[in-house]
């Protein structure tokens, strides 16, 4: 049941992230902009969502660092014990 509950939540997180990507397409598709414009605001908008996944995974691995330190201390002083 498990599996079936994990297999759901992905289900719809794709769909979601599906339906996301499609109405941006649409949007960029849409939009009373010229090309040039919207090429403008596409690479704009690429360059913005780069630094943030980039700060974001810093993030990430400074807390993993921390996290993995904290379990090296916490096993030394175990076996210390």
């Amino acid at each position: 049941m498990t599996e079936n509950r994990a297999s759901q939540v992905k289900t719809m997180a794709f769909m979601f992230v599906g339906g996301a990507v499609l109405g941006a397409v649409a949007g960029i598709l849409l939009a009373p902009k010229s090309g040039e414009a919207t090429r403008k605001d596409i690479t704009g908008y690429a360059s913005k969502v780069k630094s943030e996944v980039v700060d974001a995974a810093q993030r990430t691995k400074a807390g993993i660092e921390a996290a993995v330190e904290k379990g090296r201390a916490l096993l030394s002083e175990s076996k210390a014990a």
